[in-house]
């Protein structure tokens, strides 16, 4: 399923609304069965940041060399991309659980639409930092400064999208959050195990 430009316009602008907590950004999404599908093409979008983590991986391997192919190692590579397709459905999939837990299941669709658009702006903001610190234009300790400071506000914005789709209070909201956290350390310990 192919996403149009104008729907990842909208979706992206009511992603930044929810950054700036107006829940009236909910209204640029697609909160059809349609847009429930179409948010998970929203994959496609984030390459560049795949691209970027397949070279960092590299590098953090002391494979990524001037004169060497960015995709000669078919392990590398397929391990790397499961993993960041782990990362973007690793919520949506634990919030089925969830939702039907705690009784959200009417909320589910409008919940998993937002966080993919959330999750696909987020993997690429959190690739700026990498890429300047494999172009050499940031060090490791900047880009780590970097990263936590655009990791701190995609988690706020993730929280607010929480309370808005799913009508929670602050704390329940931060537990979702929580929840992602942890999966997404979760698939980085495995990714990182099965490279080495």
């Amino acid at each position: 399923m192919i996403v149009t430009a104008d729907e990842v316009n909208r979706s992206f602008r009511g992603t930044l609304d929810l950054l700036h907590s107006r829940a009236e950004g909910l209204k640029s999404f697609d909160m059809s069965e349609r847009g429930f599908w179409r948010s998970f093409a929203a994959i496609w979008l984030t390459l560049p940041a795949y691209v970027v983590s397949l070279a960092l991986e590299r590098m953090r391997l002391g494979l990524l060399q001037p004169d060497r192919a960015l995709l000669d190692s078919f392990w590398l590579d397929a391990v790397v991309a499961l993993s960041h397709i782990a990362s973007f459905v690793a919520l949506p999939l634990a919030m089925i659980w969830v939702a039907r837990r705690f009784n959200l299941t009417k909320a589910y669709v409008p919940f998993v639409i937002v966080t993919n658009w959330i999750t696909a702006m987020g993997l690429l903001v959190l690739s700026v930092p990498a890429m300047l610190l494999l172009l050499g234009w940031a060090t490791p300790s900047l880009a780590s400064i970097f990263s936590l400071a655009f990791a701190i506000i995609i988690v706020r914005m993730q929280w607010f999208a929480n309370k808005a789709t799913l009508g929670l209070s602050n704390l329940p909201a931060l537990g979702i959050v929580l929840l992602g956290i942890v999966l997404n350390s979760g698939i980085g310990s495995i990714t990182r195990a099965l490279l080495g």
